[in-house]
């Protein structure tokens, strides 16, 4: 795709949430077009890091800036920015009562016209929407479920369709926390080819090493501190970051922390 991708620029943010030091003096640039991937143990950081990228968690200290924009800045620019970005939560997010299309649909709701909402409200798609939303379900298999409501979905059909909205919009930067974590090791393999192919910068948080080695970098978390930046962590890596057990997991070939 053709559109362009965002730059992020973290610098020296810290967090404290009800007390407690959750991102302590991170720094932190991703590179337009870059695939960074977040390691670290539960409560590192990793999903407070992306809250205050796309602006829903404000750092007590520090600066966050996306394409030098920042994500607490005035309503208008905020508003702006997160139209070119995309999440997919670790919880998906998506609205039950609602069929998978219109969820997917909704990823762009700000760009409906007064007849799209009318047309969406009938269970019908837009015509400029359909050669998109298609070629989505068919990339993600799942063409067959668009019409079912999403609640009736599995968890792993409803990662699938998120995975879609977040891509739907063509954003310049997806943030995915743990994106592939309800899809078996095929599919988790196919969404991460379509992630890297969307030329959005990605960044995505993990536990799964197999995740990581699919990304250009790789930034791990621990306590709320960059603990390992760099390409895909080797064995001895791993104990600095996870601790103990999760080298022994490696070791043994059952690492998916």
């Amino acid at each position: 795709m053709l559109h362009s991708a965002a730059e992020i620029v973290v610098s020296d943010v810290s967090v404290i949430l009800g007390g407690r030091t959750v991102l302590a003096d991170v720094t932190l640039k991703v590179e337009a077009g870059e695939r960074l991937a977040l390691l670290g143990p539960s409560g590192a950081g990793k999903t407070t890091l992306l809250r205050t990228i796309v602006g829903a968690v404000a750092p007590t200290s520090g600066r966050v800036s996306v394409d030098e924009a920042d994500p607490f800045g005035p309503r208008r620019e905020i508003t702006r920015l997160r139209r070119t970005i995309g999440c997919v939560r670790q919880r998906d997010d998506l609205v039950p009562g609602l069929s998978a299309r219109a969820n997917i649909l909704a990823g762009i709701a700000h760009r409906w016209s007064p007849a799209d909402w009318v047309t969406i409200a009938c269970g019908r798609v837009p015509r400029r929407f359909v050669p998109r939303l298609l070629d989505l379900a068919a990339l993600h298999d799942i063409t067959p479920l668009l019409p079912q409501r999403v609640e009736h979905l599995s968890g792993g059909e409803r990662q699938r369709v998120a995975l879609a909205r977040a891509l739907f919009g063509e954003p310049r930067l997806i943030l995915a926390d743990e994106c592939t974590s309800g899809l078996d090791p095929v599919r988790a393999a196919v969404a991460l080819r379509h992630l890297r192919a969307s030329g959005s910068t990605v960044v995505a948080t993990t536990h799964d090493l197999n995740v990581a080695g699919r990304c250009d970098r790789v930034v791990a978390l621990r306590d709320g501190r960059i603990v390992y930046d760099g390409p895909p962590p080797a064995t001895e890596e791993v104990e600095r970051i996870y601790g103990t057990a999760g080298r022994e997991d490696m070791v043994t070939g059952r690492w998916t922390i």
